[in-house]
C-alpha cells in the first residue's frame, strides 16, 4: 500500500536578493502585466505575483529599481511602477514605526 506523499511549504524567491524561503517570510506584490500592482500582504489576491524579502536593503532595492526604466520593464508595469515604489516606501516607513 502506497502511503500519501508529505505537502512541502510553498518555497518562493526574492526578486531582489535572490534568497528561497517558505511563502510566508516573504512580502508579495499581486498584479497583472500593464495593470495596477499592489502590496499584498496577506499573499491572497489574484494574478502574478513578485516576492521579496521583508528586509529593508530588499524593499528599497526593488523601490529604487522601479524608478528605472529597465525595471518597471521586467514586469510590464509601465506608468504602475512608480506608484508602487512609492507604496514599498510607505509601507517600509509604516513599518519601523
Amino acid at each position: 500500500m502506497l502511503l500519501p506523499r508529505e505537502r512541502s511549504a510553498p518555497r518562493r524567491t526574492c526578486v531582489t536578493c535572490g534568497r528561497t524561503g517558505e511563502k510566508g517570510s516573504f512580502l508579495r506584490i499581486a498584479g497583472r502585466p500593464g495593470e495596477r500592482w499592489e502590496i499584498d500582504p496577506e499573499g491572497r489576491r489574484p494574478g502574478r505575483g513578485i516576492y521579496l524579502c521583508r528586509a529593508e536593503a530588499c524593499v528599497r532595492g526593488l523601490s529604487r529599481r522601479l524608478g528605472t526604466r529597465k525595471g518597471a520593464g521586467r514586469w510590464r508595469m509601465g506608468t504602475h511602477a512608480v506608484a508602487l515604489a512609492g507604496e514599498l516606501e510607505t509601507w517600509w516607513s509604516s513599518r519601523e514605526e
